[in-house]
């Protein structure tokens, strides 16, 4: 039904106005290639090519034992900050019920310790959350949920410097590259109906321009546009028509 309706209003468009040839690439709606910014050696290796990851997953760690034990300490260093503080808290709150009545150097004292404490606690929860990320840069996360689409490193292997160890791309989201004659460029709009097929598929499908690139290719005077799709391999190509006015 939905797709009668659709064949019908193109049916519709096309008697106002002309088709617009175009060729297409398809790619994947997002891609990055990934790197740390840390050196070291792999120490775990969790996914390969054509792997499916959700954002956020740990796609390698390398080697961080030292760093796993500086967070072990760090964490006891701000256990034992917590208890003094709080000790230095109870005493200076019972004193300062009697403070009327007790030296006002002693209750100076006090205070002071209280303070100490505090900022005692305070730069253990820093050194403790600086641990954590330097700890963190060792893990190399998805930003995105997609598929990896190249590896380009091995379990041990060392990590140096800002290469590329993964390629992901968004998956099953793409989007079509269109090339079309610079002269239509003002003849569309976000919006306007796209048919399309992918070459060598028999199928024929419909779609929408999302975006229009505002400036013209000086080489092959070709304008650009954006159609969105799922479940085309990026890489493939094909030709498409566009409803003008």
């Amino acid at each position: 039904m939905i797709k009668t309706l659709w064949i019908a209003l193109l049916l519709t468009a096309s008697l106002m106005g002309e088709e617009i040839y175009a060729t297409f690439d398809v790619v994947a709606r997002k891609e990055a290639n990934l790197n740390l910014t840390t050196q070291g050696i792999v120490k775990h290796l969790n996914v390969d090519v054509g792997s499916r990851v959700k954002q956020g997953a740990v796609l390698l760690e390398i080697d961080n034992d030292d760093l796993v034990a500086g967070i072990d300490l760090a964490r006891e260093k701000l256990k034992k900050a917590k208890i003094e503080e709080e000790f230095a808290r109870l005493t200076y709150e019972r004193y300062t019920q009697v403070k009327s009545v007790i030296d006002a150097e002693l209750m100076d004292q006090h205070t002071l310790a209280y303070k100490k404490a505090s900022a005692t606690t305070s730069e253990a929860k820093a050194s403790l959350r600086y641990q954590e990320t330097l700890l963190e840069k060792t893990r190399l996360r998805a930003p995105f949920s997609g598929i990896i689409a190249s590896r380009n490193i091995e379990l041990g292997d060392s990590v140096v410097g800002a290469s590329s160890l993964f390629r992901l791309i968004s998956s099953p989201e793409v989007k079509l590259i269109l090339n079309f004659d610079e002269k239509y460029l003002h003849s569309l709009k976000v919006g306007s109906k796209v048919r399309y097929r992918v070459d060598g598929q028999g199928k024929e499908r419909l779609g929408s321009i999302s975006k229009i690139y505002p400036s013209v290719n000086a080489k092959n005077r070709k304008a650009t546009a954006e159609v969105l799709s799922t479940n085309i391999a990026p890489g493939l190509f094909g030709e498409a028509y566009i409803l003008g006015k």
